[in-house]
């Protein structure tokens, strides 16, 4: 099923962990938002993006160490790596140009992504952050 021009339900589901991975309505809905309107124009800007995770059961989370009240547990978020681009350029661009609740961009023992998900009502937005693997700190 495409949730965009260029993302499928199957590509913000996929798991290597082996569980089964399907999001409830509430959820599918979510990441056709996160897909329409956040990941789509990230591709239609950069190029192809590869998303390592979006959506996760919370079995799907815990397995992988995700914190309980991650964004990704509601298909609000996805952890993306631009394919042909600067990863600080594209982090950068998020940041400036687009509607977020968080732009995170991660660093864990030399891996990098960036965290981006849909804006919070519970929460603050524009939220622009840096993670070193140890600490989180403002952009």
């Amino acid at each position: 099923m495409q949730l965009s021009k260029d993302f499928s339900l199957s590509e913000l589901t996929v798991t290597e962990t082996g569980l089964t991975n399907l999001p409830d309505p509430e959820a599918m809905s979510r990441l056709f938002y996160l897909a329409t309107f956040i990941l789509q124009p990230i591709r239609n800007t950069w190029g192809r993006i590869s998303v390592n995770s979006a959506f996760r059961t919370p079995e799907v989370n815990n397995l992988i160490g995700g914190v309980h009240s991650s964004q990704h547990l509601r298909g609000e978020a996805a952890d993306i790596m631009p394919e042909s681009a600067f990863i600080e350029d594209v982090f950068y661009w998020i940041q400036q140009n687009m509607q977020y609740g968080q732009v995170i961009l991660e660093d864990r023992n030399e891996v990098r992504w960036i965290h981006v998900s849909l804006p919070r009502f519970y929460a603050p937005n524009q939220q622009a952050l840096l993670f070193d693997g140890s600490e989180y700190r403002q952009a």
